[in-house]
């Protein structure tokens, strides 16, 4: 869909995007950092931004990995991941869970672009609607993708209500169906991620659009009662 970003799951993807950068002609590219550190972010430290574009991308790349520590990334999001123009990435520190109900989605902590700064206000300024809404104020509806089984709205859904909901809706789909989970938080990536390891699931892919964060999973077969490495999930 138009104006959707997809989100990058494996690692090797981000170095793949982020060594077309380095390898594409430097002087149209820019990275920005979010402006507004909020108390005690010690994020200028931690990733210098101050240098090349090369060195620049090395230590945000490494910082990433070294704040996310786990086999799969969900902080990046891009236009494209053969020909990148616009990429937003999100601070692992700042995120929270898809029960995150009142608004407060974050801003990406750094934006890396081929658009010079007027040009990417102006982007900025058509805002996703789920990100124009305060608190108790109806979200717009989202349509359903026409590739999937069944989609789960959990943009306003109180902790537990989103696991619970996605393990039931998971729970009604043929092995090999997909199950589309939209939230309003990029930090959704982690519960997603442990929700699959309780429940035998795939996530295949997810994306940042007009209603929110989309989060693609495959039904996979129950898992076995004797997996003692990770707790099953009942619902």
């Amino acid at each position: 869909m138009p104006g959707t970003l997809a989100g990058i799951i494996d690692w090797q993807v981000l170095d793949q995007i982020f060594s077309i950068i380095q390898h594409s002609d430097d002087s149209k590219w820019r990275l920005y950092k979010n402006g507004t550190p909020l108390p005690g972010d010690k994020r200028s430290k931690d990733v210098d931004t101050g240098g090349d574009l090369a060195s620049s991308l090395q230590s945000l790349n490494a910082y990433l990995r070294q704040s996310h520590p786990r086999s799969y990334c969900g902080l990046v999001f891009a236009d494209s991941f053969m020909e990148p123009k616009l990429i937003r990435v999100f601070d692992p520190k700042l995120l929270t869970s898809m029960c995150n109900i009142y608004g407060n989605t974050p801003a990406p902590s750094w934006v890396i672009s081929t658009m010079d700064a007027s040009q990417l206000a102006a982007s900025e300024k058509t805002a996703p609607k789920f990100q124009n809404h305060g608190l108790g104020k109806h979200l717009p509806i989202a349509p359903k993708h026409p590739q999937i089984a069944d989609s789960l709205d959990a943009r306003r859904m109180g902790c537990p209500l989103p696991l619970i909901h996605t393990a039931r809706s998971l729970r009604r789909l043929a092995v090999g169906e997909i199950l589309e989970i939209i939230t309003i938080d990029p930090g959704t990536v982690n519960d997603i991620e442990y929700l699959c390891k309780c429940t035998g699931a795939k996530h295949l892919a997810l994306a940042e659009g007009e209603y929110g964060y989309s989060y693609y999973v495959e039904r996979g077969p129950d898992q076995k009662s004797d997996n003692k490495n990770v707790a099953p999930l009942r619902v």
